[in-house]
C-alpha cells in the first residue's frame, strides 16, 4: 500500500483524504475540548511530536521576550544614569573654571594667609648662558 499526500489510514484499513479526517476532528464537541478529549483521540496521537515542539518553540519565545524586556529595562536605567553623570561633568567642570580665575585665586590667597600678590609689571626673560666645562 502507498501513503499519499493528504490521505491517511482509517481504523478499517482505508485511506481517509484530507477532508474526511477534518470531518472527523469537527464533530467535536466544545465540552470534549475543554476537557482535553480531543488530545487522546488516535487522530492526533501521531502529532504529538509536532505539538512537543511546537510548545517548545512558544517557551523559547516567552523567554526571549522577557529577556529583551529586562534589556530594554537596563537600557533605559544606563541612559538615565549616564544623563545624570554628564550634568554632573558639566557643572564639575564649570565649579573648576570658576575656581581658576585670578580674582578667585587671589582671595583664596589671601584666604590661606599666604603672602603674595600680583604682579604690577610683565614678567621678563632671563637669558643665561652656558659656560665650557
Amino acid at each position: 500500500m502507498k501513503w499519499f499526500r493528504g490521505q491517511h489510514k482509517a481504523k478499517d484499513g482505508e485511506f481517509l483524504t484530507g477532508q474526511e479526517e477534518f470531518n472527523e476532528l469537527k464533530g467535536i464537541s466544545f465540552k470534549e475540548f475543554l476537557h482535553g478529549r480531543f488530545l487522546a483521540g488516535k487522530e492526533l496521537g501521531r502529532h504529538w511530536g509536532f505539538m512537543t515542539f511546537i510548545v517548545f518553540l512558544a517557551f523559547l519565545y516567552i523567554g526571549n521576550r522577557y529577556q529583551t524586556e529586562h534589556l530594554l529595562e537596563r537600557q533605559a536605567d544606563l541612559m538615565k544614569e549616564l544623563k545624570e553623570l554628564k550634568y554632573e561633568a558639566i557643572t564639575t567642570s564649570s565649579e573648576l573654571m570658576n575656581m581658576s580665575k585670578q580674582s578667585e585665586v587671589m582671595d583664596r590667597v589671601h584666604r590661606a594667609g599666604i603672602d603674595l600678590e600680583v604682579l604690577k609689571t610683565p614678567p621678563r626673560i632671563l637669558k643665561v648662558e652656558k659656560l665650557d666645562e
